[in-house]
Parts: structure tokens; sequence; C-alpha cells
């Protein structure tokens, strides 16, 4: 019989703080990979033990179901754990995993319990020969359907 497993929690201190190329990563309750993130540094700080910062020059992946989705890349970006929601912004340039989309757009936010992301600010959506031009539009993790902003 193993003995009862303590919880354990990490108190910060009150600072700011800059990590050099960090890797981040969410998992869900199944142990499979949410999103994961890599960027050339992480200023954050925290204050009542709750930690917040922006990532930047980032390189990201959204995952569904464990797979890779979506892979994107922009100068700056931040995670929710709490949410699962992933938001980057400053043009952020994505390229589908499972066919053969682009989508380029100022600010997106994927929102990973809905498998949606909300792109705005001039958002370029290319499939193939196809291409589509909007200030605003929702699209699903894969790049693979889309809908208006209401």
């Amino acid at each position: 019989e193993q003995p009862p497993r303590e919880e354990s929690s990490v108190s910060l201190p009150d600072a700011h703080y800059e990590i050099v190329q960090p890797i981040l990563e969410q998992q869900d309750e199944q142990g499979r990979i949410l999103w994961k993130l890599k960027a050339q540094s992480l200023k954050a700080e925290s204050q009542d033990a709750k930690a917040q910062g922006v990532l930047t020059q980032v390189q990201g992946w959204l995952y569904k179901d464990g797979k890779p989705t979506l892979e994107f890349r922009a100068p700056y970006a931040r995670a929710n754990a709490d949410t699962r929601e992933v938001e980057a912004w400053g043009t952020v340039r994505a390229t589908s995993k499972t066919n053969d989309a682009n989508l380029q757009a100022g600010r997106i936010l994927w929102k990973s319990r809905e498998d949606r992301i909300i792109a705005r600010e001039g958002v370029f959506l290319k499939w193939g020969a196809f291409e589509l031009r909007e200030r605003a539009l929702i699209v699903d993790t894969a790049l693979e359907k889309v809908w208006g902003v209401p």
C-alpha cells in the first residue's frame, strides 16, 4: 500500500521575471497535449500567487485529440491554462497540419473547448486556389470550416 500523496503547490513571490527560450505546454485530462508554445522569451509577473506574462517571437502548435492540427508563428502570444485558450497577435501566420489551408491575421484567439479560432484584423484565409479576405472570421482549429463573425 502506498502512502497518501500530499498535494504540492508552488508559491510564487511577487516579482517580475524574464525567461529565455521557454517551452510551455498544456495537457487535457487524458494526458494529451492541448497546445505547445516555444518562444524567444517570456516576460512575466507574479502577484498574489498568480502569474501572467507575454511570450515573444513565438512558434506554437494547437492540438485536437492529441494530434498537432495547426502550427503558427507570431510576434506575441499568451495562454490561459484555466480557460484553455491561446491568444497570439502582431501578424499571426498559421498553417493547418491536416490540409493545405493557411491563415494570416493581426490577432487570433483559440478556444480549445469549442474547437474555434476567432481571427481578427486583416484576416486572409487561403485554401489552395480559394482566397478569402475579411476583417474577422471564425474557423475551426484545422482551418477546414469557416463562419462569419456576428
